[in-house]
């Protein structure tokens, strides 16, 4: 026997995960927090934590480690798209993808663009270029946990994160190690990658372009980096740093002043 009653309700309910899904997927890359994922869906916060609650159970989207309260998309390595690395931040520009391919060019290496926060203080790959690298590629869709670290880690775990934190304090660095990188104007360290290393110069900027009105003198950006096989770091090391600090001056804001030197200070 048919019978009828007031669906109403149940549709407005079921149609809500896909209003989370959708505004999430409005967001964009990176971790959002709850009360911009409810403004993009409009519904309440409460509905929206109920829904990511679900979604996180299915595995549909996951929660930041990172930036409690914050939740991201689950999106999985697959054959050549490894565009998931990324965070979408505002202040990144498209004109940054530009100089990445040039120095994917002229050292035949992936290419990583890290930013950072300091509440929690992490490291955040904002772009990358790898060209037609497929190992690499290969190695992304074999180590999903290690491709997740390359994506997204404390400062001070890697070669990107240190070279950022070297040049996060105006005076002095606080270690001895911070203190040779700041020096060195340079970091080495294994990548999350079996059989990978990173090799990160910083990028400048002033403090102004960066918010930090009350301040003067030179800031960090972010973290400019190569993913070498670690048997080809050694013998191309002069090569590669001076082609890494060529372009970190040009992604540098231009009121940021220089603070790269040639490579006979990285030799010293």
């Amino acid at each position: 026997m048919l019978t009828t009653h007031n669906t109403t309700p149940q549709t407005s309910q079921s149609h809500q995960p896909y209003q989370t899904l959708k505004a999430m997927l409005a967001l964009g890359r990176g971790p959002h927090a709850i009360k911009t994922i409810a403004d993009h869906a409009k519904l309440d916060r409460e509905t929206i934590r109920q829904e990511l609650n679900a979604m996180v159970e299915a595995g549909l989207c996951t929660r930041s480690t990172a930036m409690p309260g914050h939740f991201e998309l689950t999106v999985p390595v697959v054959g050549t798209d490894s565009m998931w690395l990324l965070h979408a931040l505002p202040t990144v520009d498209p004109y940054i993808r530009d100089q990445l391919r040039t120095l994917h060019q002229a050292t035949g290496h992936v290419v990583l663009m890290h930013g950072h926060t300091l509440l929690p203080p992490v490291r955040l790959a904002l772009d990358h270029y790898s060209g037609t690298r497929t190992d690499f590629l290969e190695q992304l869709d074999s180590h999903p946990t290690a491709a997740g670290r390359l994506r997204q880690a404390p400062l001070g775990v890697d070669a990107p994160g240190l070279v950022i934190k070297a040049h996060l304090d105006r005076s002095s660095p606080a270690t001895s190690e911070l203190q040779r990188i700041r020096t060195a104007g340079f970091a080495i360290s294994e990548a999350p990658l079996p059989g990978w290393s990173l090799l990160s110069v910083p990028v400048h900027a002033s403090p102004q372009s960066l918010g930090l009105w009350e301040l003067t003198g030179i800031g960090v950006a972010g973290a400019l980096s190569l993913v070498v096989p670690t048997p080809d770091l050694d013998p191309h090391l002069h090569t590669l740093l001076n082609e890494l600090d060529r372009i970190a001056l040009y992604l540098a804001p231009s009121d940021s002043g220089s603070c790269h030197a040639p490579y006979v200070r990285h030799a010293a």
